[in-house]
């Protein structure tokens, strides 16, 4: 040795030498433990990335509420839905909805939607200036204010016409514009953004519902719009909206 010196036990072999096995021992214990501190590092930060806030519903994301069981089609079944509604005429909103009457009325509102830049749910204009998501209140009301000053957005939404299912003023000073599917949590929960700026701006927002139901994530969410258009045939297309988000 360097220092003139024997190391006790250096004449022995590793296996002979209980001070080498004992230090051998806690190196690998050592580094095992680093290894499965590691992996459970990697394994919480991997599951935390991965599930981000979402406000918004798209056809892409396969994550998204989506019911298929016998209880879910029952909750959304329009028939059931529309034996709610007082003064509805079921008669007639069965014949309607069992024909898919407003189907191809729906496929045209779904591609002026495409065409404008709509892809989730919900998607709303006011005057031109889009919001997406089920904003809070405050960032909803800013963009109404905003709009109420002159401000307008960039975006050609198709402008309102007598087809168009409206709440709010009668003659409004600001058109908010919305996109929304039946079955989408986040068009549930922007409902009541939406008729909290109702009762703030009485005479100067009117609300239009425009149907885009995804259904590559929404089962239901198709015949939902459908059933909703064979109540506003009958004027009821508000009861069976309110109804629906509601319940």
């Amino acid at each position: 040795m360097e220092n003139g010196k024997q190391t006790p036990g250096s004449g022995k072999s590793f296996l002979q030498d209980p001070q080498k096995m004992t230090l051998a021992f806690g190196l690998s214990t050592g580094v095992a433990v680093m290894a499965i501190a590691a992996l459970v590092i990697v394994a919480v930060h991997g599951t935390s990335g991965t599930k981000t806030s979402k406000n918004t519903n798209t056809a892409a994301a396969a994550d998204t509420n989506t019911d298929t069981s016998a209880a879910d089609a029952a909750l959304y079944d329009p028939i059931r839905i529309a034996s709610t509604i007082s003064g509805l005429d079921q008669g007639k909103f069965a014949d309607c909805f069992n024909a898919k009457k407003y189907s191809s009325n729906i496929d045209t509102v779904i591609q002026s939607a495409t065409t404008t830049g709509v892809q989730g749910t919900p998607t709303s204009y006011i005057n031109g200036t889009e919001v997406s998501g089920a904003v809070p209140y405050t960032q909803l009301k800013s963009t109404i204010d905003a709009a109420l000053s002159g401000t307008k957005g960039s975006v050609d939404v198709p402008a309102v016409t007598k087809d168009d299912h409206v709440e709010g003023a009668k003659s409004p000073k600001v058109y908010l514009i919305e996109y929304s599917d039946f079955q989408c949590p986040y068009c549930k929960a922007f409902d009541a953004t939406i008729q909290q700026a109702l009762s703030d701006y009485k005479d100067k927002l009117a609300v239009v519902f425009r149907h885009f139901p995804l259904e590559s994530i929404h089962t239901y969410a198709r015949g939902l719009a459908e059933g909703s258009e064979c109540a506003a045939e009958q004027g009821k297309f508000w009861e069976f909206h309110d109804t629906v988000f509601s319940g």
